[in-house]
């Protein structure tokens, strides 16, 4: 645990830049990573953006903000937990260095892009009380819609995983956990696309 968590304190503090930027509905809006699994403070979080926003936050936004902010914490913490125990199946420590430093990159990168893309715009929607989002000229429910791009964040980690558990295989072919695991991934992988295309469809407004 202690390598593990060298790995983590070296990669936040070469690899995380602290103040991001981002412009949602004509307004530039700046926030703070504070570390890849406490990802922000929420109050301050709130606090930059009510600065540019100019309005105050309502009671459902403030709740529905701080219940996905847990959500994406406690989902981050599990796959991490996840990807190390597969990880430590092989005894080859470069392999498990340079996957785990991979790994915290796209933890970062994700999880700073579904922010930016998704939940700033999302935290607009609920304090406005907009409940149609309109993508490619069709319409979808913003809650529906929300929804189904959380579940994307969270495949979007399962395909990571996925890719890399290939890795370890070639490189240990006769390891029977990694062999195991892949399988058990292929089908659930298949499954939850499935499921993606469905909620997508739930949250359009025919």
């Amino acid at each position: 645990m202690e390598v593990k968590q060298s790995i983590i304190n070296h990669f936040q503090e070469a690899r995380i830049k602290k103040d991001q930027t981002v412009k949602v509905f004509e307004i530039n809006f700046t926030w703070e990573y504070t570390n890849l699994f406490d990802i922000i403070s929420k109050p301050i979080f709130l606090k930059y953006l009510n600065m540019k926003y100019k309005k105050e936050f309502i009671k459902k936004t403030v709740i529905n903000f701080n219940e996905t902010i847990d959500y994406l914490r406690n989902f981050n913490k599990e796959i991490e937990q996840t990807i190390w125990d597969y990880l430590i199946q092989t005894n080859n420590d470069k392999i498990i260095y340079n996957i785990y430093e991979e790994f915290l990159a796209f933890i970062y990168s994700s999880t700073k892009a579904f922010i930016n893309d998704v939940l700033i715009e999302q935290i607009i929607f609920w304090n406005e009380g907009i409940e149609i989002k309109t993508l490619n000229n069709k319409n979808y429910d913003v809650d529906l819609y929300f929804k189904y791009e959380l579940e994307k964040y969270k495949k979007s980690f399962q395909n990571f995983i996925f890719k890399k558990l290939k890795i370890l295989q070639k490189e240990e072919p006769n390891n029977s956990v990694i062999g195991i695991v892949i399988q058990a991934y292929e089908e659930n992988l298949k499954e939850n696309e499935m499921k993606l295309i469905v909620l997508k469809q739930e949250a359009l407004i025919k």
